[in-house]
């Protein structure tokens, strides 16, 4: 099993501009290739079965990428990461291991 955190940095300084450019690379293949295989095997009913479901896999260089965009997923703010969460369940569904739309927006209560 390939590592899921290789990634390649390098830096430039810009002389012109007096700033230090840093550019990631990375390989996110793998794990892409790991939640289609996932996706494809999941049953078309019960698939949200059970407590805790496994809904996404990501590739530490996919979370730098979006903290870029703006969505942090380490966050220690709930809302944060449940906005992440939202954002990739909407335009990045790569992400995911399950299709379809495992992640609620609002919060069940029962009274």
């Amino acid at each position: 099993m390939s590592k899921i955190t290789d990634m390649i940095d390098t830096s430039h300084y810009d002389e012109s501009s007096d700033s230090l450019i840093v550019k990631t690379s990375y390989d996110n293949r793998a794990v892409l290739d790991m939640n289609m295989a996932q996706r494809n095997a999941a049953p078309e009913t019960g698939r949200y079965k059970g407590d805790l479901v496994h809904v996404g896999r990501v590739h530490m260089g996919d979370i730098v990428r979006l903290k870029n965009k703006g969505y942090d997923l380490l966050s220690p703010d709930p809302d944060e990461v449940k906005r992440a969460l939202l954002y990739i369940q909407s335009k990045e569904k790569q992400l995911l291991t399950v299709p379809g739309t495992p992640i609620a927006k609002k919060k069940a209560v029962w009274n």
